[in-house]
């Protein structure tokens, strides 16, 4: 019942907060998925707590435990998201989808997060 209550309470705000974002044209400024934002929204999640902190923060809170844990693991993921992209001017409805989408997999150990740099010879 808790658990039910927390999710109705997260989605409701979740649409309440959204709205205005939600309203924008999907397909302007769509950019391609940049691996150093997804490491930076999975390491500084939200007020400085990782993705992964607030995770286990939520999972114990709630109790949470296997297929659960991936329910938290993407709450958590898309709110880190929309909290980035919507303090950084940038959120589009295709930049939420594609950046919660890395960094809930970055999250879970699923997909590693590899970002090129400039220092290789050509």
């Amino acid at each position: 019942m808790r658990a039910k209550f927390f999710l109705s309470c997260f989605a409701f705000l979740f649409v309440l907060a959204m709205a205005p974002a939600f309203a924008q044209d999907a397909t302007a400024g769509v950019a391609p998925i940049d691996p150093a934002v997804v490491k930076i929204i999975t390491e500084g999640g939200i007020l400085g707590l990782s993705v992964l902190a607030l995770t286990e923060m939520l999972k114990r809170l709630l109790k949470w435990t296997d297929a659960l844990g991936y329910v938290a693991s993407g709450i958590v993921s898309m709110a880190a998201t929309a909290f980035y992209l919507i303090t950084t001017s940038g959120f589009t409805i295709l930049a939420f989808i594609g950046y919660s989408f890395f960094v809930f997999l970055t999250a879970n150990g699923l997909y590693k997060v590899i970002a090129k740099t400039g220092g290789g010879s050509e």
